[in-house]
């Protein structure tokens, strides 16, 4: 059989001795030559071969007629064969998703059911080319632009090297039958689109832009792999403590920058468009929030950029009170004699009405004693970095006149004690009613 062909395909790092590997075999050009390739090698490399089948159910009998195609093919190959009927555009329906994407998940579920340690996809050189085109236009990164990796996971694609009509002029000169899609020609579908009004539009500008364009594929994943390289490295060095250390972030590219973000967030399991990854970076220079997905953030201060889940924040925390009070004597006594710390006191006779502690509230401000201005809440706790989804947790204390004191920081300027003060309110608070 005339190999040539086989020739342009690099399997180094796709297939080993012993493999056992899933042929994803519609009955289509593509998958019947993939099929015959690794037929050609499965005795060198002592492969096990199987085959998977997804009839759709929406051409009818021509659907029907590709299913037996591949069982009759398996058989003639000694390959065993594994096939799943669904009816994509009613169960796509029902499950709320587009039919293209609903079926791929349905593939690949039923692929990574069947025992097998890869399995190969007939994706090849066209594909890669339409894949990047789609991501291009609907908007995507140089990582996007990779277009279809060789290897994600147990799935291997040996063809990507591999032009359709290389792949057709193969089959037909060896008399190698195959079925044919005839939903290929509608452009109902974006690919179909891109495969049959864009790209020979390409073609009528460069005849040779098959591989034009391949050349350029390679040269982004080298750049991309670059990046990433250097993305690891920044990240081992700056994630400590479930945070991002800014000052070392600031350091690298933004392009690395947005790499190193990416990974973060893949630690909790989080993925992000580039409108949202574009203002996340942002945060390095501005602290703030992002919110990423329900009450998830990305909040940043002057030195650290973390994930905060803010969905409680926004509920008051209940807290309870107990208020002691003294004469100034007994309150130096017992600071001096006893040495008893208090985390909230102030001067009670300058106490407008009654005391109450509660959560931090949009507008609240203090006069933090002693230091001459007047500050938001907010803008307090920035500069303590106090993280954002703490912030309702800490006791603010108020009289009828507003914020007299933040518990545990300091007390306002109004109601400080001076050389004036003869009695002390000293205000315990506790988030359980567990007072004596």
């Amino acid at each position: 059989m005339n190999n040539i062909v086989f020739e342009k395909i690099n399997i180094d790092g796709l297939i080993s001795q012993h493999d056992t590997v899933l042929i994803a075999l519609s009955g289509g050009a593509d998958s019947v030559f993939l099929a015959e390739f690794l037929l050609s090698i499965r005795d060198k490399y002592s492969l096990v071969l199987k085959a998977a089948h997804v009839e759709h159910g929406i051409r009818g009998e021509e659907s029907i007629a590709d299913c037996k195609f591949v069982e009759a093919y398996c058989r003639k190959n000694n390959i065993e064969c594994f096939t799943l009927h669904i009816d994509a555009l009613q169960e796509s329906q029902n499950a709320g998703m587009g039919v293209e994407e609903y079926s791929r998940n349905r593939r690949y579920a039923f692929f990574n059911s069947i025992e097998c340690n890869k399995i190969a996809t007939a994706h090849n050189l066209n594909d890669n080319i339409e894949t990047m085109l789609f991501r291009l236009i609907r908007g995507t990164s140089i990582k996007g632009l990779c277009a279809i990796p060789r290897v994600r996971g147990k799935i291997i694609r040996p063809l990507l090297s591999v032009s359709g009509s290389d792949i057709r002029h193969f089959l037909d000169e060896n008399g190698i039958t195959y079925c044919i899609d005839s939903t290929n020609n509608s452009n109902d579908y974006s690919r179909n689109y891109i495969r049959n009004k864009i790209l020979p539009c390409f073609s009528e500008i460069n005849t040779d832009y098959v591989n034009s364009v391949s050349r350029f594929i390679d040269s982004v994943n080298q750049d991309s792999d670059f990046i990433e390289a250097e993305a690891r490295k920044a990240f081992e060095q700056a994630f400590s403590d479930n945070a991002m250390d800014i000052n070392i972030l600031k350091k690298y590219h933004i392009a690395v920058i947005k790499r190193v973000l990416i990974r973060f967030l893949s630690v909790y399991n989080l993925k992000t468009d580039e409108l949202h990854l574009n203002k996340i970076a942002d945060l390095l220079s501005s602290p703030s929030k992002v919110q990423i997905s329900g009450g998830l953030f990305a909040v940043s201060t002057k030195k650290t950029l973390r994930i905060a889940d803010l969905s409680e924040t926004a509920s008051e925390t209940a807290f309870f009170i107990k208020k002691e009070k003294y004469s100034i004597k007994d309150f130096l006594n017992k600071c001096e004699l006893y040495s008893e710390k208090f985390d909230f006191c102030c001067d009670c006779d300058k106490i407008i009405g009654s005391v109450s502690v509660r959560s931090r509230r949009n507008g609240d401000k203090i006069s933090p004693a002693g230091r001459g201005c007047t500050k938001s809440l907010k803008k307090l706790f920035n500069e303590l970095s106090i993280p954002v989804e703490h912030r309702n947790k800490i006791p603010v204390i108020t009289d009828d006149s507003g914020v007299i004191g933040i518990y545990g920081c300091f007390a306002d300027e109004r109601v400080r004690i001076s050389s004036k003060t003869k009695n002390v309110l000293a205000v315990f608070v506790s988030t359980e009613d567990n007072f004596q």
